[in-house]
Formats: C-alpha cells, sequence, structure tokens
C-alpha cells in the first residue's frame, strides 16, 4: 500500500468521513469548510486531483465532487481508521445476553446473529464451526425400525448432528445400547478428523459383534466431514439492506438477496476467516463475489476450544462506519466465545 502525504491523508481522510455519512459525492468547497477554510477550495482541488489520478478518487459526474473508491477505502481502514468502543447501550445489550440461559448452541447463535444485526444496522452472519475441527462427546442411537437407526452425533460444543442409517440387518436394541457405551467410552474428545481413523482401528481388532455397525458409523462421519458446505449459516438483517443509497436499483438489491442464499459461495468467501484469528476486513471487489462488489464484509473469530472456531460478521454498503462496526464486531465475538465455553 502506498504512502500519502500529510495533506493528501487529511483531505482523504474528510473525504471518507463525509461520504460515510451521506453517501454523496464529496466536493471541495465542503472540505474547505469543514476546515474552517484553513485551506482554499483550489488547494484541494489540487490535492483530490492528485488523488484521483493515484486512484483513490473517481468523479462519478462531470460537474459532481469526488467519490472514494475501494483502495481509498482499503488504504483508509489500513492506516486513516481511528476505532471507538462500543457505546454503553451496545455494552448493555451484550451483557444482557451473556447473562442469559440457553437450553441450545443454536440458540446462542441465532441470538448472536439477530443481536449483531439490531446494533450494527447491517445484514450480520454467524457461521458454526467446521464439523472436523470439533470433537467427539457423545453417540446416541435411536432405532427407528427393525433395521433403521437414527445415528445422533455431539459434540463438545453441545451441538447435534443426526444420520437416518439402514443397516440391512435387524438391529438389537442391546446391540445398540452396548456400542453405545463402548463409543462414548473409547471416543470422548477426540476431533472428528481423527473419529474415523480411530474406527476404523477399533475394527481391526476382535470386535466383529460391533464391525457391522461400526462400519456404518464411519460412513456417517466420513458423510458429515464431507459436507463442510451444509454448516447451518445464521443471517439477520436482510431487510436493513432496503433503503441503502447504493443499492436503491431493485435489480441490484435482489442480485444482493440471491448471493445471501447461496451460501455455499459465502462459506468459501468467510472460511478464509479462519486462516487468522480477530478481525478481518474484505472491502468490495477483495469478495471475487460480483454480487457484493459494493459491500464489505466484517468478520471475527469465536472459538468453542483449541481447535474450533467459527466465524461471525456484518455485511453492509463500502461506506459503512467501520469505526462504530469493527469494535462491535470484535465484542460479540467474545461474548458469544465465553456463552459457547460456558455451554
Amino acid at each position: 500500500m502506498e504512502t500519502l502525504t500529510e495533506r493528501e491523508n487529511r483531505v482523504l481522510e474528510l473525504i471518507m468521513t463525509h461520504y460515510i455519512g451521506s453517501a454523496e459525492p464529496v466536493g471541495s468547497r465542503t472540505l474547505s469548510k469543514a476546515m474552517n477554510n484553513r485551506w482554499s477550495s483550489a488547494t484541494i482541488r489540487n490535492i483530490m486531483s492528485d488523488l484521483e489520478e493515484q486512484g483513490f478518487l473517481y468523479k462519478p459526474h462531470v460537474v459532481a465532487g469526488r467519490v472514494p473508491t475501494g483502495k481509498a477505502f482499503r488504504y483508509y481502514v489500513n492506516s486513516l481508521l481511528v476505532t471507538r468502543p462500543p457505546g454503553r447501550r451496545e455494552l448493555e445489550m451484550l451483557q444482557a445476553m451473556s447473562n442469559q440461559h440457553f437450553a441450545h448452541v443454536e440458540d446462542i447463535m441465532a441470538d448472536t446473529s439477530r443481536l449483531l444485526a439490531n446494533l450494527c444496522r447491517y445484514t450480520s452472519i454467524v457461521v458454526e464451526p467446521k464439523i472436523n475441527t470439533m470433537t467427539f462427546k457423545e453417540i446416541e442411537f435411536v432405532k427407528m425400525s427393525k433395521s433403521t437407526v437414527l445415528i445422533v452425533f455431539v459434540t463438545s460444543s453441545g451441538m447435534v448432528h443426526t444420520r437416518l442409517v439402514n443397516s440391512g440387518d435387524e438391529l438389537d436394541a442391546d446391540l445398540l445400547m452396548a456400542m453405545k457405551v463402548y463409543m462414548n467410552e473409547r471416543c470422548e474428545g477426540v476431533p472428528f478428523y481423527r473419529l474415523k481413523n480411530q474406527i476404523f482401528e477399533d475394527m481391526r481388532k476382535d470386535r466383529e459383534t460391533f464391525n457391522s455397525l461400526l462400519s456404518k458409523v464411519v460412513g456417517v462421519v466420513q458423510d458429515i466431514i464431507e459436507k463442510e458446505d451444509e454448516r447451518q449459516v445464521y443471517i439477520d438483517g436482510t431487510s436493513k439492506m432496503i433503503g441503502v443509497p447504493e443499492l436503491s436499483d431493485i435489480k441490484r438489491l435482489r442480485e444482493l438477496f440471491q448471493a445471501f442464499e447461496r451460501k455455499e459461495k459465502l462459506l468459501r468467501l468467510l472460511d478464509k476467516s479462519l486462516e487468522d484469528e480477530g478481525i478481518r476486513i474484505i472491502i468490495g471487489n477483495e469478495s471475487d463475489i460480483h454480487e457484493m462488489r459494493d459491500m464489505s464484509i466484517i468478520t471475527s473469530t469465536y472459538r468453542i476450544d483449541a481447535e474450533t472456531t467459527g466465524i461471525l460478521g456484518i455485511i453492509g454498503p463500502i461506506r459503512m462506519n467501520y469505526s462504530r462496526v469493527i469494535p462491535i464486531v470484535n465484542y460479540t465475538a467474545r461474548t458469544i466465545t465465553s456463552l459457547l465455553n460456558m455451554a
């Protein structure tokens, strides 16, 4: 990222502040007034022209002021942004949530998504961790018919995954109970990515009684891990995009809503945030999702244990108020981390 002069930094910072607040092109006269006429409009116009040549600004109309580019927002976030802690109202709402008692992990995630959307007034997203990073807690077998069983996996975080399996043979209730006790004793605390190998190792031993059912369990584990794009994604506040000036075109708004519905592509983008802990900001075309070219995504990781990490964040217009939204996303990630470690 190139470095700007002190004057260029000052003008660009003022342009960003005005544009974030108004969504309108910013002219030199507006900036001169904001600086109490310390710099003339002509001086500011020259600086704006230099910034335009460097790719930080563009003119949407012949006589209009300038608008920041994606490059300008990236520079602003990396070099000029000053964040502030969440206000008292935001902290009180986060504290109120952390004091609640939740019966299910899914309720924590759904409530977090709703709260984050309300606090930031943009679309929120909370993604459950990848199953292969979770650890096994217990298994339950529910006999549905003579040869059909519902296998219920419970992870250490309290998340539940179910699969219906036809064994091909008549299932004995005592066998299922013995299998449950055996697996819960042998596999508790084993990460899902190692669970399949653990079961294979046991199948090689003298466990003929269990081998048929164990092979079915292996298939279920493999199926759950491979379908990581089917992870639960909690999206809230999509209606908050209605009325955003950049999305005044109904066709543009429809495109964005369709992008929200195609969760697989969004998941692949968000999974990149798992590479580093903490805040990550994706601006405009950096997302490689065409429908989100005018949007930014602010994400943070939340943690269940040493190996299990999920993602939450906010999707909003490029000109969103980063100084306000970033700390809220950060504090919300801390809150859900705390809740999930108590669950």
